[in-house]
């Protein structure tokens, strides 16, 4: 019995462990750059958070970005 409670919880670190480093190195391959000022974002910042970029893209905004490799 301890040799499946062991297993168990190594599999359970390991899963937390590489959920962990996905979500810290999630990337997209490209950023964003404001080509038209909007909200707080001024003219060729670059916007490079993932859950901000994957907002602007969905919404309305989108139509003020080009996307750039990153």
């Amino acid at each position: 019995m301890a040799d499946t409670d062991s297993a168990q919880t190594a599999t359970a670190a390991t899963t937390a462990a590489a959920t962990t480093t996905a979500a810290k190195t999630e990337t997209l391959g490209y950023i964003l750059v404001v080509r038209i000022a909007f909200a707080d974002y001024q003219i060729g910042e670059e916007i490079t958070d993932v859950a901000t970029i994957k907002e602007i893209l969905g919404g309305d905004q989108a139509v003020y970005v080009i996307k750039r490799a990153a």
